[in-house]
């Protein structure tokens, strides 16, 4: 009797443990997992397969928190949805998050990207500021952050780019705005969230 009662414990215990694993994992762990077995059962492919995956869904999870980040609408200013993306390929992963706000015919484009083969070219830019100016680009402080920003008066358009704690760039795209414009919106990117995600 004693027996019967030990094994109903011991059966409860492991159902409990059993479920708690389950609440505890997702889709990233468990492709992990997929892919551990895979590399022990020597199917190579189907562990490639795995990780790639894995990869996959670890930027889109960035790219969500990214997302967060992107900065609300300005006083007299419509903001759109927010959108994310995870990508990979053969350049490597690319995780991005942009937003799009409106007034009247005024629209600017906030976008956030990290992991992007871009950014290696870019860094040096930043570091040597005669790089930038000939390219037609004018060095703003703005926050703490370095931006280029360039600025057709006549059509009214142009953009602000940055590079946050050499891992994210942020590119603010405008049309039919002025550049005070242009600059207030790199003023309501949040450098210091940036630079505190991993």
């Amino acid at each position: 009797m004693k027996m019967m009662k030990m094994l109903r414990i011991v059966s409860l215990a492991s159902a409990l443990t059993a479920t708690a694993l389950v609440v505890l994992a997702d889709e990233v762990t468990d492709y992990i997992t997929a892919a551990g077995k895979a590399y022990s059962d020597g199917n190579f492919s189907e562990a490639l397969q795995s990780l790639d995956t894995v990869g996959q869904l670890i930027r889109q999870k960035k790219s969500e928190a990214v997302m967060k980040i992107l900065p609300t609408a300005p006083s007299g200013w419509t903001a759109g949805e927010p959108e994310s993306e995870g990508t990979g390929g053969m350049m490597g992963g690319i995780v991005s998050a942009k937003r799009e706000y409106r007034k009247d015919n005024a629209r600017i484009e906030v976008q956030v990207q990290s992991d992007s083969p871009l950014l290696q070219a870019m860094i040096p830019m930043f570091a040597n500021p005669m790089l930038l100016t000939a390219s037609g680009a004018k060095l703003e402080l703005v926050k703490g952050a370095k931006y280029a920003v360039t600025y057709n008066k006549q059509e009214k358009n142009g953009d602000a780019k940055a590079v946050i704690d050499n891992r994210y760039i942020v590119t603010i795209n405008g049309s039919d705005v002025t550049r005070e414009e242009l600059v207030a919106f790199a003023q309501t990117v949040d450098a210091s969230a940036l630079t505190k995600l991993k």
